[in-house]
C-alpha cells in the first residue's frame, strides 16, 4: 500500500513548468477512462474533471459505486447507487498540502514531441524522490493541456522495486455539466461503516486527490 499511496502522489498532483522541475498544469475539463495496474492490482474508472472537482466512477465486486471530489469545499462524497445512499466526509487539506511538498522532482527531461489517442504530446522522462528514499522514474505522455495520458515506469523503495502502468483513452475534453456533480435527490446518509468495504486503491486515489 505504501507504493500505491506513493504513486497517486504523483499522478494526482500536477503544476506549474519544467523550469521549476515540475509538471504542467492541468487546464483543460474532460472526461476519460482511466486504468492503473500497479503490482498485481488493477483499477478502471469513467474520471469527470473540472476546475474544481472531481468525479470517479467505478464497479467494484458488481458494486457501482462513484465518489464526488469538492476541492472548495474540501470534500469527497462516496455515492452508491444500488442502495441510493451516500457518505460525505472532509478532505484532511494539511495532509494534502503535505505530500505535494514531500515530492522533490530531481529530473524532468523533455525527450520529444508525439501522438497518442488524437492529441499531439510531449513525451518526458522524470524521475521523483521522497524523504525516505523511495523513488520514481518513469516516462509519461502529457498534453498540451496537462493530462497525463499515459505513464510507465517503477517505484523503488524499501519494500522493493514495483512497477505500474496508467493510460487515460476516450478522453473527451469539453466543459463538464454541474450536474454531474451533486449527490441525487432521494439518495440518504449511509452508515459511516460503509467506508470499511470501500476498495483500497480508491480510498488511495481520493486521499491523494
Amino acid at each position: 500500500m505504501k507504493f500505491l499511496k506513493f504513486f497517486f502522489v504523483l499522478f494526482l498532483s500536477f503544476s506549474a513548468n519544467a523550469k521549476t522541475l515540475e509538471l504542467p498544469e492541468v487546464t483543460a475539463e474532460y472526461v476519460c477512462n482511466t486504468k492503473f495496474i500497479i503490482g498485481a492490482n488493477v483499477l478502471e474508472t469513467r474520471t469527470f474533471r473540472t476546475k474544481n472537482k472531481k468525479r470517479i466512477d467505478t464497479v467494484i465486486k458488481n458494486v457501482p459505486q462513484s465518489v464526488i471530489i469538492d476541492y472548495e469545499k474540501q470534500t469527497a462524497s462516496w455515492v452508491w447507487p444500488k442502495t441510493s445512499s451516500y457518505l460525505s466526509v472532509p478532505l484532511i487539506k494539511e495532509n494534502q498540502e503535505n505530500l505535494k511538498k514531500a515530492k522533490n522532482i530531481v529530473k524532468l527531461n523533455k525527450i520529444k514531441s508525439d501522438y497518442i489517442h488524437g492529441f499531439e504530446v510531449d513525451l518526458y522522462e522524470l524521475e521523483v524522490k521522497l524523504p525516505d528514499g523511495t523513488k520514481e522514474e518513469s516516462t509519461r505522455w502529457i498534453t498540451k493541456h496537462g493530462l497525463t495520458l499515459k505513464e510507465v515506469g517503477f517505484i523503488d523503495g524499501s519494500d522493493g522495486k514495483l512497477y505500474f502502468y496508467s493510460e487515460f483513452t476516450n478522453v473527451k475534453v469539453f466543459k463538464q455539466d454541474e450536474r454531474l456533480f451533486e449527490i441525487p435527490n432521494g439518495y440518504k446518509v449511509a452508515p459511516v461503516e460503509d467506508l470499511d468495504d470501500v476498495n483500497e486503491l480508491l480510498k488511495t486515489m481520493v486521499k491523494r486527490s
